[in-house]
């Protein structure tokens, strides 16, 4: 075939036209490591030691939480008690071509909450082995907020201009920070499609555990791709309940693989050792298929939310295990602010509570937790029914009263037990409203 000299000069020119968008097409398709979080707040814990001896003794108050409350994950209620505000602060509307808006993260909070109250169409389908254990919250909802914090209607999104980078752990928060509403009134969720300022886009998420100094700072938060929010992610539409997993880790659940096949993994009894950095396993074949297996021969629960079997269509359940982990996060002076009645009034949600909530709530598990237990020289108790001034006695273990206090407490109470001998003692709190409760605690070194 003849070619002239102008047929050659028009096809270089497509091909050079061509040649950018073939080298530089950002993919849709998720990322295998697409949760950035073990990383995150890794980095985060080298650079904050005050942070991460925060998190080990709020450890010792969760296993003390999981321990007392065994039963409370399986109690169902037809009200919800804990009330999220959220906000979403969305850095363009436009992200991969998929619109960020109302109707598309309106769609996202359904789905996430039908995740968290067990009401996902899937979740009579999980595996057999694992059907025993699957968890729910029906208590608690995400909403967004409908006001502000200056107290004027909102729907609960702010759009700002495209930004990159907030889901580095460092170097964003000054920026963080000025767009931020109160965390301790709001749940704060970012929207951007490049999570790292890196040029990659096909990153989900990532998410920190609950810490005090990041509330202080207002950077604790959410920062999930806008691609794969509610129905944008339309190729892989379980891979939408990737927002569950980053609202999992909001309430300080880890990676199921976290820890690999050596205890304690995920610091979750009932979640079996998960290996997936060794070997990108597929979803369950049947309700009783015998793969995927870990590392010691043993069914993956790769249905788990806090697994990496999104992108494969696996998701499906968190354990009891994991529920009574996030119920007792939900008692961190980082989280447990956000729920109370009156920040849920403030933000515009009051119409969420039903008439009998403050029954549901006096009716609710009394039980106290101390953390942490063994103490110090400072010891926080919590309790559902330490309302208002509480008279706090404390007796040696041969019924000496040691320590007399008068507290106002609002759920729960910090105490300085710095003056006590080393030992066991027994604290006797009496509300104003009649009830009585008890628990032991230790003072030691």
């Amino acid at each position: 075939m003849y070619i002239n000299a102008d047929m050659r000069i028009t096809r270089l020119l497509l091909f050079l036209t061509l040649t950018p968008f073939v080298n530089f097409a950002q993919s849709t398709e998720p990322n295998d490591n697409h949760c950035g979080t073990s990383e995150q707040v890794k980095q985060y814990y080298n650079l904050h030691a005050d942070a991460k001896n925060a998190h080990d003794q709020f450890e010792k108050f969760t296993d003390d939480f999981v321990r007392a409350s065994e039963l409370k994950a399986s109690k169902s209620t037809a009200a919800p008690i804990y009330i999220i505000p959220v906000v979403f602060h969305v850095y363009d509307s436009l992200q991969g071509g998929k619109k960020v808006n109302y109707t598309i993260i309106k769609d996202a909070m359904d789905m996430l909450n039908q995740d968290f109250q067990g009401l996902n169409t899937d979740y009579s389908t999980v595996h057999s082995q694992f059907m025993g254990i699957r968890g729910k919250m029906p208590d608690v909802l995400f909403a967004l907020a409908q006001k502000d914090p200056t107290g004027k209607s909102t729907n609960g999104i702010v759009y700002h201009a495209s930004k990159k980078g907030y889901g580095n752990g460092n170097g964003y928060d000054t920026q963080i920070a000025v767009d931020a509403w109160d965390n301790y009134k709001y749940m704060n969720v970012y929207i951007m499609y490049d999570l790292y300022n890196d040029g990659v886009t096909n990153n989900s998420g990532v998410a920190w555990y609950p810490d005090t100094i990041m509330s202080n700072k207002k950077v604790a938060r959410v920062v999930y791709n806008g691609v794969y929010l509610g129905k944008n992610c339309t190729s892989e539409p379980e891979f939408a309940s990737t927002l569950s997993h980053e609202f999992g880790h909001w309430l300080n659940l880890i990676h199921t693989f976290e820890g690999g096949c050596v205890a304690p993994n995920d610091n979750v009894a009932d979640t079996p050792p998960c290996d997936f950095n060794k070997d990108k396993y597929t979803c369950h074949t049947t309700a009783t298929a015998n793969v995927p297996l870990n590392c010691t021969s043993n069914l993956i629960n790769v249905e788990n939310y806090m697994d990496y079997g999104g992108a494969r269509k696996c998701y499906k359940m968190f354990t009891q295990g994991q529920v009574l982990r996030m119920y007792a996060a939900l008692q961190h002076p980082a989280r447990k602010p956000l729920w109370q009645i009156a920040n849920i009034k403030a933000a515009g949600l009051e119409h969420l509570l039903t008439t009998d909530v403050d029954e549901i709530i006096k009716n609710n598990d009394n039980d106290l937790i101390a953390y942490p237990n063994p103490a110090t020289n400072q010891i926080d108790i919590y309790g559902e029914n330490l309302k208002n001034e509480c008279a706090v006695d404390i007796y040696n273990t041969v019924g000496v009263r040691v320590l007399a206090l008068r507290k106002k407490a609002d759920g729960y109470l910090k105490m300085d037990i710095s003056s006590l001998l080393d030992g066991l003692y027994y604290c006797v709190i009496n509300t104003a409203s009649g009830v009585t409760m008890k628990i032991t605690i230790e003072k030691s070194k």
